[in-house]
C-alpha cells in the first residue's frame, strides 16, 4: 500500500510515525510519501536558539492531561527532556492593572476563597459566581456559544473578566461565536452529570493526574519535530514541494488517488492524509467532493503574531512572578496576552536577561497585524512599558506571523465535521487531520494522526470524535 501525507507539521509527521510503527509490528508493507510545501518540517512548531535565548515562534508547551503527548515523548526517548513550568501564577488585565487569578479559578472551579480573592471583580460579580453550584443545568443538547455557557454558569462579570480570557484566549476567538460543545465537552459533561461545574470538578480532582498541567522540552518544542522526523526510516520526505491537486480514480471497487505536484510530478496512492488547514483541503476536494469542500470553507480562521522581546533584567521593574497575563476582550489593550517566558520555563534566556512573548491578533481584528515588524515590536513594547515597568529598548526582538493560523470552532462545529465526514464516505482511505477539526493542541493532533493511521490500515476504530 502506498500512502501520501500532505503536510509536514506535527499531525503529518505523527501519521507517518504511526504507519511506520504498524509496519514494524507486522502490519504489512506501506510505502509512505510525506510532502511539505515549506523548506522545513514542523509547521507552527518552530524554535530559534540564538545568543542564549530559546525563542518559540509557535506553541511553547502541551497539555499533560491528554495522554497522547507524553506517550509520544516516551516512545521517542524524549521523556527525560520534558520540563515543568517554574511559575504557575497567571494574571488578568483589568482596567489597566494586573490582577492574579487564584489557582482554583484556572480550572474554573469556583472555590469560595478563590472567588473572594479574585481581584478586579465587583462584589456582585463574585457573589454571583459563588452561586454556580445552585444554577440548574441546561437540558437542551444543541450547541451554544462559549460566552453564553460561561455567563449562564458564573454570571456576566466573572465570565467576562476571568472565565472568557482563560478559555477563549488560546483560540484567538470571539467567545460569543465559539462552540462550547466543540471546545469544552468535558465541562458540558460535568454540568450534565453533576448539575454543577463546582461539584463536578471537585469530584474529578482525585482522578486528576499529579504533576504540572503543561510540559515543554528543555531545548524547545522543535526538539519533538526533530526527533520525530529522525525516527522515520521508511518515509520519503519531500520538502519544498507543493501539492496543487488531488483526484480519485476508481479501479474496480477500489479507489486510488492521484496527487498532483507543482513541479509536474504526480504521485499515485492507495490512501491520502491531508494534514493541512481546512481551506487548503477544500481547494483540492472541490472538484470531486463539493459538499465537503463547501463545509470546510465554512470554518473561519484568525491571523495572529507572536512578538518575542529580550531585555536585561534591570530594564524590567516588575518581578515577573508568574507565567504571564491574559487580556479580556473588553479591555482597550492592543495585545491579547503576554507570557513571561524566562519566568515560566527554565533555560529560556541568557544570564541576566528576561524573555517576554506578546500575542497580537484575534478573529476580526487585523489592524495590528497590518503593521510592519518594527512597528509591531514598538507597539508591543509601548503597551507593556507601563504594566511591567520597562526601561529602554529590547536587546533583541523576534516576530513570527501566522496568517490564518488559528481555526475557529464556531457554534455548530461538530455538526459541520459530521457533514464533512458523510460527504467523504464514498472516498475510502482519504483522511483529514489537523487543528481545523478536533482540537488544536499537540496531543489532539497526535491523536488524530494515530486514528488516521489505523483507518488507513483498515483497523477497527471509532469515528474520530470531538477533542477530549
Amino acid at each position: 500500500m502506498r500512502v501520501v501525507i500532505v503536510g509536514g507539521g506535527i499531525a503529518g509527521l505523527s501519521a507517518a510515525y504511526f504507519l511506520e510503527r504498524a509496519m514494524a509490528l507486522g502490519g504489512g508493507p506501506v510505502e509512505i510519501f510525506l510532502v511539505e510545501r515549506a523548506s522545513r518540517l514542523g509547521g507552527k512548531i518552530l524554535t530559534l536558539r540564538e545568543e542564549g535565548f530559546v525563542v518559540e515562534g509557535g506553541p511553547d508547551s502541551f497539555l499533560r492531561a491528554k495522554p497522547e503527548g507524553m506517550a509520544l515523548l516516551r516512545a521517542l526517548g524524549l521523556e527525560s527532556e520534558a520540563v515543568a513550568p517554574r511559575a504557575r501564577a497567571v494574571y488578568v488585565l483589568r482596567r489597566g492593572r494586573l490582577h492574579p487569578i487564584p489557582e482554583a479559578l484556572l480550572a474554573l472551579r469556583p472555590d469560595p476563597i478563590a472567588v473572594l480573592r479574585a481581584g478586579g471583580l465587583p462584589w456582585r460579580g463574585r457573589l454571583r459566581a459563588l452561586l454556580e453550584p445552585w444554577v440548574p443545568p441546561r437540558r437542551e443538547d444543541d450547541d451554544e456559544p462559549l460566552a453564553a455557557f460561561l455567563r449562564r454558569r458564573f454570571g456576566r462579570a466573572f465570565a467576562e473578566a476571568i472565565a472568557e480570557p482563560l478559555t477563549a484566549g488560546v483560540h484567538a476567538g470571539d467567545p460569543e461565536r465559539l462552540s462550547a460543545q466543540a471546545l469544552y465537552p468535558h465541562l458540558l459533561a460535568l454540568e450534565r452529570r453533576f448539575g454543577s461545574l463546582a461539584r463536578g470538578l471537585r469530584a474529578a480532582r482525585p482522578a486528576a493526574p499529579s504533576g504540572p498541567a503543561f510540559v515543554s522540552l528543555r531545548a524547545g518544542m522543535e526538539a519533538l519535530v526533530d526527533r520525530l522526523a529522525a525516527s522515520l526510516q521508511r518515509t520519503r520526505i519531500l520538502t519544498g514541494r507543493a501539492v496543487i491537486g488531488l483526484a480519485p480514480r476508481r479501479e474496480g471497487r477500489a479507489f486510488r488517488y492521484l496527487v498532483a505536484m507543482a513541479d509536474g510530478e504526480t504521485l499515485e496512492a492507495d490512501g491520502v492524509v491531508l494534514a493541512v488547514p481546512a481551506f487548503e483541503a477544500a481547494r483540492w476536494l472541490a472538484p470531486f467532493a463539493p459538499e465537503a469542500a463547501a463545509r470546510l470553507w465554512e470554518i473561519p480562521f484568525a491571523s495572529i503574531a507572536v512578538i518575542t522581546l529580550a531585555f536585561r533584567r534591570e530594564q524590567v521593574a516588575h518581578p515577573l512572578n508568574g507565567s504571564g497575563f491574559l487580556v479580556p476582550l473588553g479591555e482597550a489593550f492592543p495585545l491579547a496576552g503576554c507570557t513571561w517566558t524566562s519566568s515560566k520555563w527554565p533555560g529560556r534566556a541568557s544570564e541576566g536577561c528576561v524573555l517576554l512573548r506578546a500575542f497580537v491578533g484575534r478573529v476580526g481584528d487585523a489592524e495590528a497585524l497590518a503593521l510592519e515588524d518594527p512597528e509591531l515590536i514598538r507597539m508591543a513594547v509601548e503597551a507593556l512599558r507601563p504594566l511591567l515597568g520597562l526601561h529602554g529598548s529590547p536587546l533583541r526582538a523576534w516576530v513570527h506571523r501566522w496568517p490564518e493560523g488559528m481555526p475557529q470552532y464556531t457554534v455548530g462545529h461538530l455538526e459541520r465535521l459530521a457533514a464533512i465526514e458523510a460527504a467523504l464516505r464514498p472516498f475510502p482511505r482519504l483522511c483529514l487531520i489537523g487543528a481545523s477539526y478536533r482540537g488544536v493542541g499537540i496531543p489532539d493532533l497526535i491523536r488524530q494522526a494515530r486514528e488516521a493511521a489505523r483507518l488507513l490500515r483498515g483497523e477497527e476504530t471509532d469515528p474520530p470524535g470531538p477533542p477530549r
